[in-house]
């Protein structure tokens, strides 16, 4: 949501006639409102993932943070995770209304990962341990900033994000982002260290509740 505010913020100041006076003054005025309620929007949308992240740090004090079973390997699997590779679902999906439980990634299963954000920070650190290297060059690569929108989302500062939490490496990720936008952004990831899209899978939650 956060992109398709400044989005349409360009395209509202590139709309304007930069050579009608009146039009640019009027531009001006609405442009300099729009700017005004987006920020007042933002610090609200801060506000509430604080409040967020403090619930989901007293709610997933037990999330794994290591794989529970290495399936290319003899191991012992957490019987209190039950996956099924035929319900696993693919990064390639609508992730809109749904809510994960854990993740196989490069044949690592992790459960536990009750958010999307759990999710993503599990996925930062597995790669961050597999690629130093290449994760060290995350801030060049291009899943660092949006060319459309410019948002940053990975940073050694947090100044530019809304929602900023420190996962590894003394890099700072932005983490205000939807169930689906966590998706690609993970996805990017995968492109950048170069895994195929086949080497992770998700496993959601059954909510009767959501539809």
């Amino acid at each position: 949501m956060s992109e398709d505010l400044l989005a349409l913020s360009d395209d509202m100041w590139l709309s304007i006639d930069h050579n009608d006076s009146e039009a640019l003054d009027l531009g001006y005025r609405l442009k300099k409102d729009y700017n005004e309620q987006v920020d007042t929007f933002s610090k609200v949308v801060k506000n509430i993932n604080d409040t967020l992240a403090e619930f989901e740090e007293n709610s997933t004090l037990n999330d794994s943070s290591t794989p529970i079973h290495n399936t290319g390997n003899q191991g012992r699997q957490n019987q209190k995770f039950e996956y099924n590779e035929n319900q696993a679902h693919s990064i390639n999906e609508d992730f809109c209304y749904k809510r994960p439980c854990g993740m196989k990634l490069e044949n690592q299963i992790y459960e536990g990962l009750n958010t999307w954000k759990a999710i993503y920070r599990q996925t930062i650190e597995h790669l961050s341990d597999k690629s130093p290297d290449i994760f060290n060059q995350l801030l060049e690569s291009e899943f660092a900033k949006s060319r459309r929108t410019n948002k940053v989302y990975v940073a050694v500062t947090p100044n530019s994000m809304i929602c900023p939490e420190e996962i590894a490496g003394g890099f700072y990720f932005e983490t205000n982002l939807s169930a689906n936008s966590i998706r690609d952004r993970i996805h990017q990831l995968l492109r950048v260290f170069s895994i195929p899209d086949s080497e992770i899978v998700f496993y959601l939650r059954e909510d009767k509740d959501v539809d």
